[in-house]
């Protein structure tokens, strides 16, 4: 396979390599920029001297008080310029000592909104500050002055890049309309899993128990109460069905559901139970409450797998309906979970024929080697603009 001759720097607040960061997100994205350029330069994580990262903690933690107490409010201590000098000045000292092309910036605003570079940025994010205020929960209750300065970095971040990358419709559209995106792209990205399952893998039995998976950190917010609901509701009917609950500890127990409060990937032993969880499973079930991409979703459509989910968000640019999965109103109830559910597993026809198009979904749109190849397009691309922009202002400089 060519490789194209670029030298990619990647900025990274957290460690790449590491399978828990953004759910093993960007260990993927490293390692399919890998199979397209020759040179793919982990940059991070950052590593502040401690005497640098004391005076931030503090000066941080002022500003906490501060809004506490002024605006009875909280302030964003994730997005702000304090945090931000000091990340774009580790990594202005660690773009120094090595030769790079084009920098990709995933999920990095912070990072790249106070850099000093004439190389030119792709900027990679599944939202933005304006969509994820008052969304997540972490996003709520900030005061209007902390708002600002997280748009702020946002904006800064989007302005320096060359070209903006989003994986959902949703964000694309808002980070034009928000922030002008100059030169915006959509890729949609992959499972977060080692390898392609086998065929065999997807091998199901639909004449016995139904098993369910649910798989989120956040009980609440990824819509487990609905979850819970509709098994009670499927259970009383007489629907041979088995929940499984991986990720969280849910605020109920259930005869029907087995839990399973946490699994590492960086663990081969929890990889492979992760695994084995969607080879044993027949349905993916999430009604999420706020949700920016999904990538579990991959995940349960490269098993085979359907899933039935809800309109938020980025979504619906993963779930399409009775091709992978089925998307319901954010409004639904139980009762409208139940419906799509047993009428699903009452059809065995229609069953299997969705998990065969969940697979092909997967196949065609939602796997890292795609976005890879994408990506590779999209960061060539990058450095010629970059080059014409550098060249241009040497002539003016010239002139």
């Amino acid at each position: 396979m060519y490789k194209q001759d670029l030298n990619i720097g990647v900025i990274t607040a957290t460690d790449p390599n590491d399978k828990t960061s953004w759910s093993g997100t960007l260990f993927r994205m490293n390692n399919a920029l890998k199979e397209e350029f020759s040179t793919v330069i982990s940059l991070g994580p950052v590593e502040l001297s401690k005497f640098d990262y004391f005076v931030m903690y503090l000066r941080l933690k002022i500003c906490k008080l501060f809004h506490k107490n002024f605006y009875k409010k909280k302030f964003n201590k994730e997005h702000n310029h304090i945090k931000s000098k000091y990340h774009s000045g580790f990594f202005d000292k660690a773009i120094q000592k090595h030769k790079i092309d084009v920098l990709f910036a995933p999920a990095a605003s912070v990072e790249v909104a106070h850099l000093k570079t004439n190389i030119p940025i792709c900027y990679f994010s599944d939202a933005t500050v304006s969509v994820m205020v008052d969304y997540y929960d972490s996003f709520a209750n900030f005061s209007d002055k902390s708002i600002k300065i997280s748009n702020q970095i946002e904006q800064k971040a989007i302005s320096k890049s060359t070209t903006q990358v989003f994986p959902s419709k949703w964000v694309f559209d808002i980070a034009q309309k928000d922030y002008d995106a100059q030169n915006p792209y959509l890729v949609k990205m992959g499972a977060n899993i080692d390898k392609d399952p086998e065929e065999e893998d997807l091998i199901k039995k639909y004449d016995s128990t139904i098993n369910i998976l649910f798989v989120g950190v956040d009980w609440k917010r990824k819509g487990g109460d609905i979850v819970l609901e509709t098994i009670d509701k499927l259970d009383k009917k007489g629907y041979n069905v088995k929940l499984t609950v991986v990720g969280c500890i849910p605020s109920q127990t259930h005869p029907k559901m087995e839990v399973i409060p946490f699994l590492n990937k960086n663990f081969k032993e929890d990889n492979l139970r992760f695994q084995e969880l969607f080879k044993e499973s027949h349905l993916f079930f999430m009604p999420t409450r706020a949700e920016c991409f999904g990538i579990v979703f991959c995940e349960a459509n490269a098993y085979g797998l359907p899933v039935i989910t809800t309109d938020t968000g980025g979504v619906s640019s993963v779930v399409e309906n009775g091709i992978n999965g089925f998307i319901l109103p954010l409004d639904a109830k139980s009762d409208e979970y139940f419906d799509v559910i047993s009428n699903l597993i009452s059809d065995t026809v229609m069953f299997k024929q969705i998990a065969e198009t969940s697979r092909e979904k997967y196949l065609k749109e939602l796997n890292w080697k795609n976005w890879g190849k994408e990506m590779k397009k999209i960061l060539t691309e990058t450095y010629h603009i970059g080059q014409s922009i550098n060249t241009k202002e040497s002539q003016d400089f010239k002139s």
